[in-house]
């Protein structure tokens, strides 16, 4: 008798047990046509976000070249003017380096700055710069390359010295121009400023190293 409860048992669990792999089987298809599927569409994702990106970028280049050019043709006609001025009261040595400023201006080429790759990046360079105070080199928004020593000396025959510690600004003196009074931005990066004589004529540096 009891051998054949189990033998009619069995009979019934068999197709069970059948219909239970089956079920699992289709499972782990699905699961794996989703898990492809999901794959897919991450990369259609990441290109798509890619595209806009570049695209963007491109737009904010174009902006920031368009601004640079606003801004150096702004500052190229304030010499001018500037120029022009020295000229009428005879004071003709400096009516020159005016001059050459702007030649060296209108000859400067405009290069979009390189983000940084990631917020740490971003940081460690920060870090870096604000310990280095402002020695190292400075493009100068008329083209030249200086570098700041760090006895208060440039590499050329110029010298730099604080002038205001809290608010962070520096003097610079020039052998052949007057000088400039500016101020380092928050990250380091940064002297912006003006002609010590002149408020109206704007200078700037950005570090380069």
């Amino acid at each position: 008798m009891n051998f054949r409860l189990f033998a009619v048992a069995a009979a019934f669990a068999l197709p069970l047990s059948l219909a239970t792999g089956e079920e699992d089987i289709s499972k782990l298809k699905s699961s794996e046509a989703r898990t492809a599927a999901e794959l897919d569409q991450h990369g259609t994702d990441v290109r798509s976000l890619d595209r806009r990106f570049q695209e963007d970028l491109a737009r904010l280049e174009e902006a920031y070249l368009s601004e640079r050019e606003r801004m150096q043709q702004t500052l190229v006609e304030s010499l001018a003017k500037e120029q022009k001025s020295l000229t009428k009261k005879g004071k003709l040595d400096q009516a020159i380096q005016v001059r050459e400023q702007i030649e060296e201006i209108a000859a400067t080429e405009i290069v979009p700055p390189h983000p940084a790759t990631s917020q740490s990046t971003a940081h460690n360079a920060s870090s870096s710069t604000l310990a280095k105070g402002i020695q190292g080199t400075w493009r100068w928004s008329n083209g030249v390359d200086i570098r700041n020593l760090e006895n208060g000396r440039t590499n050329g025959n110029g010298s730099w010295r604080l002038l205001n510690p809290r608010e962070q600004v520096y003097e610079f003196q020039w052998k052949r121009l007057s000088p400039d009074h500016v101020k380092l931005s928050p990250n380091g990066r940064v002297l912006e400023g003006t002609k010590a004589n002149n408020p109206t004529v704007r200078v700037w540096a950005v570090r380069v190293d």
